[in-house]
C-alpha cells in the first residue's frame, strides 16, 4: 500500500491518532501541525475499508457462488411470473 516501510507507517498512524485527539480536545493548533499524519491515517483507513468493500462480493471456499448483492438466477424472474402470486391465502 505505502513504499515507506511499516514501521514508518505505523508511526505515522499512531501520530495521526494523537493529533486528531488532542485537536479535537485540548488545542487545534494540532489539527494543523498534525495534518499530513491525519491525512496519512485518513489514506490507510480509506484503502482498507475500499479493499474490504471490494472482497465482500467475493465469493471464497465455503460461501456460494453468487455476491451477496446478487440474485440467483432461479430467482431473477420469479417477480415477474404470472403463476406465483402472494395474495392466495
Amino acid at each position: 500500500m505505502f513504499l515507506h516501510p511499516p514501521w514508518m507507517v505505523g508511526i505515522m498512524l499512531i501520530l495521526g491518532v494523537l493529533s486528531l485527539v488532542v485537536g479535537l480536545t485540548i488545542d487545534p493548533f494540532w489539527l494543523v501541525m498534525g495534518s499530513p499524519a491525519i491525512l496519512t491515517l485518513v489514506v490507510y483507513l480509506g484503502v482498507r475499508v475500499a479493499l474490504w468493500w471490494r472482497t465482500v462480493g467475493r465469493p471464497t471456499v465455503g460461501r456460494s457462488p453468487t455476491p451477496v448483492f446478487e440474485r440467483p438466477p432461479e430467482l431473477e424472474h420469479a417477480a415477474d411470473d404470472d403463476s406465483v402470486r402472494h395474495d392466495d391465502p
